[in-house]
């Protein structure tokens, strides 16, 4: 079946970060180089460097695109008014959690990079804005004890991660409940 210059430009992309993704799980980022996922790709690095400016560019489209953000990125447009907070969280931990036991590589890729590069950190940084705003909304509302957000959000991401990282088995729903304990 015949593609269209776009199709073939989003199925080459999709290729690229698929070998990408293999190559910066096997050798670690900062093992790879563009030269191995061209490779990997069986493409030039020329041809890489046409959809990506540098190594780290594909890391950052790795985890931004094939990561968590998309998911939490939807907190800004669903309501979640009708159903408590926790449940919303649970929710959202539990996806969380799968992402990461469902793609080993990517979550190699994010251990091995997180630490050493701004654009990560900055990622990272969004998926905890975007939970601690979902929790001050919850705050405003009446429906949740004031707290500092920014904590309460990098422990729960932080707890789940780890976790998973060390194959230890995590009960969502109660650390929820450790940090936000159903009011009498």
């Amino acid at each position: 079946m015949a593609r269209s210059r776009s199709e073939q430009a989003v199925w080459r992309r999709e290729q690229l970060l698929d070998a990408a993704l293999r190559v910066f799980a096997e050798k670690g980022v900062d093992g790879a180089t563009v030269k191995d996922v061209a490779q990997a790709a069986d493409v030039t690095p020329g041809l890489l460097y046409r959809y990506f400016d540098s190594k780290e560019a594909m890391v950052e489209t790795l985890l931004s695109e094939r990561g968590f953000l998309p998911r939490l990125r939807e907190l800004r447009v669903q309501d979640h008014d009708a159903r408590p907070a926790v449940v919303v969280l649970a929710e959202l931990l539990e996806a969380f959690d799968r992402l990461l036991a469902d793609n080993a590589e990517l979550m190699a890729v994010f251990f091995s990079t997180v630490q050493a590069r701004a654009p990560l950190a900055a990622l990272v940084g969004e998926g905890q804005r975007l939970i601690g705003d979902f929790l001050l909304a919850r705050i405003d509302a009446g429906e949740l004890r004031p707290h500092d957000t920014v904590t309460a959000a990098r422990t729960l991401f932080a707890t789940v991660a780890v976790n998973r990282r060390l194959g230890t088995p995590i009960d969502i729903a109660a650390l929820v409940g450790l940090l936000f304990p159903e009011e009498g």
